[in-house]
């Protein structure tokens, strides 16, 4: 492989620097919302704490401010730690994978077609999420936790054993394997993501190649971090608009276990819930911080990926 300069380098050395970039880019655009996503997560869970939250900008707002009064400052970033152990990795291992199965499919731009770019992004997101998997099931759980639910703080343990407690009736399967407690809500997740993953990099290679095309050298070097900024909100919020439903779905099957500790939830059940409680509008519950907080977060995550690569000759 060659770098930036035109030097070679090995295999070795090349996924080094991308899983450096990659991850360097997760973290930062994680924390950067974080408490957009905690506030996500509490909706989308159809908290009773939080659902009268619901339905506004302003009621996301009000939201943060209640999480600062009743556990300070520090409740915005509940369960952060678990989601960077998450959020590094993963997108270390993704950007890598899209960096050498985007260049196979597609060596040259001549190459480059939507339904390649579509499977770049799509095999993107599958190869990282069986391993980060539980970090996000553990993460989420103690999103889930507010004042009123539990009067400890949560941690990465409380959260561990309350898993590994839940789905006693799940069957001789989960007995013979208890780490599959930590995989509940894998298959949604796993629908989920090959349409959002592949949607991104869909969006965002077929922006970024329209937009060289349009614009001279001189203006595309002059203005690439704006120009990567603006492809990586509307490539965010493009896919996070069509795979909402199935994020809903996921997010309460993974807090599902702190009602129903005695068994698993499925996914027609946990459909069945959303439907019988709100109707079509609760598939879509907290859209609105969803993407409030989607838009900073692809943008931030694929510039950053992109100056990352830059800087390390990638």
């Amino acid at each position: 492989m060659k770098d930036g300069e035109g030097r070679q380098y090995s295999q070795t050395e090349f996924i080094i620097r991308s899983g450096l970039a990659g991850g360097f880019a997760g973290g930062l655009a994680k924390t950067a919302v974080a408490p957009l996503d905690r506030v996500k997560i509490l909706l989308q869970t159809h908290n009773a704490e939080f659902i009268r939250f619901a339905g506004s900008w302003r009621g996301a707002v009000q939201a943060l401010q209640y999480i600062v009064q009743t556990q300070g400052f520090r409740g915005l970033y509940q369960g952060h730690t678990l989601t960077l152990a998450r959020a590094i990795p993963h997108a270390a291992v993704g950007y890598t994978v899209y960096d050498k199965v985007s260049k196979w499919l597609s060596p040259t731009p001549e190459y480059q077609t939507s339904a390649r770019r579509l499977t770049a992004g799509a095999i993107t997101g599958m190869s990282a999420l069986p391993l980060t998997y539980p970090f996000e099931l553990i993460r989420v759980r103690m999103a889930v936790e507010t004042a009123q639910s539990s009067s400890t703080r949560p941690t990465p343990w409380s959260a561990i054993r309350g898993i590994m407690s839940e789905g006693r009736s799940g069957g001789r399967i989960t007995a013979l394997m208890p780490f599959l407690h930590f995989y509940r809500g894998f298959t949604v997740s796993l629908l989920g993501t090959v349409p959002y993953r592949g949607g991104i990099f869909l969006v965002w290679e077929t922006l970024n190649a329209q937009t060289r095309a349009r614009l001279s050298p001189a203006t595309l070097q002059a203005n690439q971090t704006r120009i990567h900024l603006v492809i990586g909100a509307i490539a965010g919020t493009t896919s996070q608009v069509v795979t909402y439903p199935l994020e809903v779905i996921r997010r309460t099957q993974q807090a599902s276990g702190k009602g129903t500790p005695d068994r698993m939830i499925g996914f027609r059940e946990t459909v069945r819930s959303i439907w019988v409680a709100d109707g079509w509008r609760g598939f879509f519950t907290g859209l609105g911080i969803g993407l409030f907080k989607q838009v900073p977060t692809h943008a931030i995550s694929l510039t950053a990926w992109q100056l990352a690569k830059k800087a390390l000759n990638i």
